[in-house]
Order: structure tokens, then C-alpha cells, then sequence
């Protein structure tokens, strides 16, 4: 046997193994590649999904904000209708506290004036000069002056309760009497010409002031002091 017949039979055996790797290796490349383009379209579509899952997000974000908002702002309008409502029901005690302060003011009045007639010098001299008919209008008897001062204390205290129960509607009010005009809280409605007062000073309160906060609801008229001309 030659030595080319030799070679022929050592060579075929290795020429069919690399046949048998090379269609092994196609097949293999084949597989690859039908792999890589799968594995491209998993990837294309887990993207797909994820910018979809986001922009989903991001639409409940803001579907969720807005109504955030608009709960917030309805809050805010139940807020302001339910405190308007109450400041409404407090404005009606307005005249109620007023008329306490008159009728506070009135029963001072008579009573002081009572005061002022029993002590003995006016009353001698009262009981000199009056006609005896008048006697009994000027000088309450003493039952009735203590019924006017239980009367008194009875308006002192109910006002009272009115002024603690506006309080806790955070309704306060103005001070006015013995401080300086405050064009923010007061309002001048008479001046009066004073000699030991200065200039500006409030000497009395005519009219009671109210403020709810730092807001005014109502500005305290007031008689404040002018300088004394002779």
C-alpha cells in the first residue's frame, strides 16, 4: 500500500469528524442565533411593558394628586362655610351683648345715684328741700335697691357667660378704655375736652368692639380726650 493511499485512510475519519463538528457547529450557530433573536424580542417587549407600567404609574400619580387637590380645596370650602356659618351665629349675639352692656350701665346709674342721695348730708338735705310727693321717686326703698343690685349681678354674670361662650369661637373683645385712639380698633363718636387725660386717650367706651383673631368684626366706638381750652 502506497503512501498516498495511507494518507487517504488517516485523513478520511478526520475529515468526517469535521464535517460532523461543522454541521454540529452550524446547528449550534442556528440555535444561537434564533435564541439571540428571542431573547431581543423578550427584551424589546420587557421594555415595551415597563415604559407602559410607568407611564400607567405615573397617570395613577396623577390622577391621585389632582384628586388630592380637589379633596384638599373642598376641605377648605367646607372649612370656610362651616366658620362663616358660626361666625353668623355669633354676629347675632351682637345686639344681645349690647343690650346687656345698656342695661348694665342703667342699673350702675340708679344705683349709684341711690348711693349718692342715702348718705346723710343729701339725704337731710333732700328730705329739706324735696317736697315730701317726690320723696318716694328720687329714694328707692331698700327692698327695691337690693333687688336692682341682685338684678345687676345677675346681668353682670349672664353677660359673662355670653363673653366666655363668644371666646370660644375665638371672639374677643377690643380694649378701648385708658388707651391711646387706634384707628385700626376704634372709632371716635364724641370727644371730650379733659385737663388731666392726654390728647388721644379713650375715656369711655360707647359701644363694645369684637374681633375674631387678628380680624375685626366690629370697631369699638369710643369718646376719647381732647386738650381742655378755657
Amino acid at each position: 500500500m502506497s503512501d498516498a493511499e495511507l494518507t487517504d485512510q488517516s485523513v478520511a475519519p478526520l475529515a468526517s469528524r469535521l464535517d460532523t463538528l461543522a454541521t454540529a457547529l452550524a446547528a449550534l450557530e442556528k440555535q444561537m442565533s434564533r435564541a439571540g433573536r428571542e431573547q431581543l424580542k423578550a427584551n424589546a417587549l420587557a421594555e415595551t411593558q415597563a415604559k407602559r407600567s410607568e407611564a400607567t404609574l405615573n397617570e395613577l400619580r396623577t390622577v391621585a394628586e389632582q384628586r388630592e387637590q380637589e379633596h384638599a380645596a373642598e376641605r377648605e370650602r367646607l372649612a370656610a362655610t362651616v366658620s362663616e356659618a358660626r361666625l353668623t351665629v355669633v354676629r347675632s349675639f351682637f345686639p344681645v351683648l349690647d343690650g346687656l352692656d345698656e342695661a348694665i350701665r342703667t342699673a350702675q346709674t340708679i344705683l349709684h345715684q341711690a348711693r349718692r342721695v342715702e348718705s346723710p348730708e343729701r339725704l337731710l338735705l333732700y328730705l329739706l328741700e324735696a317736697p315730701v310727693e317726690c320723696i318716694d321717686l328720687v329714694i328707692p326703698p331698700v327692698p327695691l335697691r337690693e333687688t336692682l343690685e341682685s338684678w345687676l349681678q345677675g346681668l353682670v354674670i349672664v353677660r359673662r357667660r355670653l363673653l366666655d361662650a363668644m371666646a370660644s369661637e375665638d371672639v374677643t373683645p377690643i380694649l378701648a378704655e385708658g388707651r391711646p385712639f387706634d384707628p385700626h380698633h376704634h372709632i371716635v363718636v364724641e370727644v371730650i375736652p379733659s385737663r388731666t387725660a392726654p390728647a388721644g386717650m379713650v375715656l369711655q367706651e360707647i359701644r363694645r368692639g369684637l374681633m375674631i383673631g387678628t380680624r375685626v368684626l366690629r370697631h369699638a366706638e369710643v369718646a376719647v380726650a381732647d386738650e381742655y381750652s378755657s
